[in-house]
């Protein structure tokens, strides 16, 4: 085991300093890898850690690389996102004076209009926004040249879900495009998202834009949680940073009661830290305060929100883990189907099969083989005891 350093719990909120951003070392060596040569789009259930690596990814960096990152939750509109861009590469210092008093120009002076600015031709672009990213990256581009350059947009799927579908699938589209420009071929984008962005190219797709496959260039990349090893090593330091004497066995019981996911390790330690004297009842009592949430204090009821709010046939998809999670065992997919046929008829098999799918897909499933028929349970238990305890009926 690595030696152990004092953490204290962040409770969702980001890990500072990054040094603290521990158990994911082979992910990020793995994204490295990928970026030399493809950019990748990052997913996972909230709290799993994902910013906390993008953050860790550019204050560390990596020789050869310059890293931009962004988070673009909360940016309402692609001609928004193209003016933080540049203003976060201008804090950067990545494109010299004089190139960035051009660039404020052109931002300032782009129309629709536009097709050429000092030299550049840009293209047969429709939109303002479209032009001004074109200008920045080749200006970065220019600069950078012996670079790559990767961009690290942070929670990309929610900014392009609260777009209209006309414009979410120009932004898609054009992203897309510019990896396969030949001027453009050391620009990486790096996709990263609580909410699944195929689940979000889905609503696009169907409200009749033809998209494609906009990602069948990039690494696709599910985020899990920590293996056994670095959620122990996690606890230990969390367990030195409460001041906790713990033992090696309740250690391992909160990682392996929170399925080693590292926001709900983290909690349960910040829960416990309250008490003098760490007891089974204790540790107990921090698991059911989990479990009894349902206004989404704890992060669980996100799992549940997502599905309502994403998924094309939610319903189906709610009967299906209502009738999983009151399951002690797995069960079979014909099982499952006709327990959602018993509670609605406007359904049939293809349609229970592609939710039970896309619920696989999303990690809320996990399928294995009995007696040559596919079977089923939540892919992890701190989740199945909250839903049968708070949704299922």
């Amino acid at each position: 085991m690595n030696k152990i350093i004092p953490i204290t719990p962040s409770t969702g909120g980001l890990v500072s300093p990054t040094s603290h951003v521990i158990g994911r070392d082979e992910e990020i060596e793995l994204f490295w890898r990928i970026l030399k040569k493809q950019g990748i789009a990052l997913f996972a259930e909230r709290r799993f850690g994902k910013s906390s690596i993008l953050r860790k990814m550019a204050a560390d960096g990596k020789k050869g690389f310059i890293t931009i990152y962004k988070p673009v939750e909360g940016i309402s509109s692609p001609e928004n996102l193209a003016s933080v861009l540049f203003d976060r590469i201008k804090e950067m210092d990545l494109i010299d004076e004089g190139t960035f008093k051009k660039l404020e120009n052109f931002y300032n002076k782009a129309t629709e209009v536009v097709d050429e600015f000092q030299g550049i031709k840009l293209k047969k672009l429709d939109n303002t926004w479209q032009k001004q990213l074109y200008y920045l990256f080749t200006k970065l581009t220019e600069k950078q040249k012996d670079k790559t350059i990767i961009i690290l947009l942070d929670e990309f799927s929610i900014f392009l879900d609260k777009l209209s579908k006309d414009v979410a699938s120009s932004v898609i589209g054009f992203f897309r495009n510019v990896t396969f420009e030949e001027g453009f071929k050391n620009i990486r984008f790096i996709y990263c998202g609580s909410i699944g962005i195929d689940l979000v190219l889905d609503k696009i797709k169907g409200a009749g834009h033809i998209i494609g496959d906009p990602l069948n260039h990039m690494y696709k990349h599910e985020l899990l949680p920590f293996t056994d090893d670095n959620a122990k090593y996690f606890g230990h330091c969390l367990g030195l940073g409460c001041g906790l004497n713990l033992q090696d066995e309740q250690i391992d019981q909160i990682c392996k009661r929170s399925n080693n996911i590292p926001y709900f390790i983290d909690i349960v330690f910040d829960k416990i830290s309250k008490s003098k004297e760490i007891t089974q009842e204790i540790v107990d009592n921090a698991f059911e305060e989990i479990l009894d949430d349902t206004k989404g204090k704890e992060s669980i009821k996100h799992f549940y929100d997502r599905i309502e709010d994403f998924y094309p046939n939610y319903k189906i998809s709610v009967y299906i883990l209502n009738f999983v999670s009151k399951s002690n065992t797995s069960v079979s997919e014909s099982e499952i189907a006709s327990n959602v046929l018993s509670n609605t008829t406007e359904t049939d098999r293809i349609e229970i099969n592609e939710e039970i799918e896309r619920l696989k897909n999303d990690g809320y499933l996990l399928s294995t083989n009995r007696n040559n028929e596919r079977i089923y349970d939540f892919k992890y238990s701190l989740i199945k005891s909250w839903w049968k305890r708070n949704k299922a009926y």
